[in-house]
């Protein structure tokens, strides 16, 4: 017997982002800075660039720019 499961998977679980990412990245649309992201989830401001370094590297881009568009564009968040 087989499992069919004819639902989508979230585009965000396809890129392997764990929730944290998400997080930082719904703020990256939202436009806030990296001390701002840092305020907000109570991280250090070096925490919030190592997840953003792991994000970058998850959707293959190299930028913020890059991330919010390709999180807009596919709707990640």
């Amino acid at each position: 017997q087989f499992k069919t499961n004819l639902r989508p998977e979230p585009l965000s679980n396809q890129y392997g982002l764990t929730t944290q990412e998400k997080r930082i990245l719904q703020l990256l649309v939202e436009g806030k800075s990296y001390k701002m992201i840092g305020g907000e989830l109570f991280i250090a401001t070096d925490t919030v660039k190592a997840h953003i370094r792991n994000l970058y590297a998850k959707l293959q881009v190299h930028s913020g720019t890059e991330a919010v568009s390709l999180a807009l564009r596919n709707k990640i968040v």
